[in-house]
Order: C-alpha cells, then structure tokens, then sequence
C-alpha cells in the first residue's frame, strides 16, 4: 500500500528555517537547495512503509504514535493516519528532546 506524503505549515516552515540557517552560513545557495531538495525526496520515502521507522525516544503526553525518519542532521517527526503519513515537523537532531510538537529548534546567529 502506498501513502500520500503531507507535510504540515510547521513541518515546511522548520525545513525552509534550516535551509536558510545553511545559506546564511555558507554563503552557498547550491548547498541550501541540496538539502532542501534531500528532505523532500526523504519525505517521500516515507510513502512505502512507514510503520517500519522507529518511535520517536521522547514521550510527548499524546494519543498520537510518533514516528521518525532521520536526514543527516535532522528527524522528520511524522504520523500515520489511515493512508497518509503527516510530516509534522523537521526538528534538529542534536536539540534538546521535544517536550511538545509545538517547540521551536533555536539555531545559533551568526555575529
């Protein structure tokens, strides 16, 4: 069975956040894009069996089963409702545990 890959507001505004942290750093729009376009194409692997990524380790108080893709640096934190697979956010791996879906990542400016 294949599933239809939503990705949410939160979801799109976290990669669009991260992708602009790599420009900003690197100076490198080629680089930004790369990544952009790798979360989107690892966000539709996720079309074919998402039942067989892990549970997310933290224990978010939730009826929802959340699940985890990792890409690179980054967890695509996702549900499956019937036959879609809602990718909620893209949060950093190396950030403090999630305590809610809600928690925004904090990247380091620049000075």
């Amino acid at each position: 069975m294949a599933y239809v890959v939503k990705l949410t507001a939160p979801a799109l505004r976290d990669a669009e956040e991260h992708s602009q942290y790599i420009l900003e750093h690197s100076n490198d729009d080629v680089a930004a894009n790369k990544w952009r376009s790798g979360l989107l194409e690892a966000s539709e692997e996720l079309a074919s069996f998402p039942a067989s990524f892990p549970r997310i380790p933290e224990s978010i108080p939730s009826e929802l089963e959340l699940r985890q893709r990792l890409f690179h640096s980054h967890r695509l934190i996702f549900r499956v409702v019937g036959n879609m697979v809602e990718v909620l956010r893209v949060y950093p791996s190396a950030a403090r545990p999630l305590r809610n879906l809600a928690q925004r990542p904090k990247y380091k400016k620049s000075l």
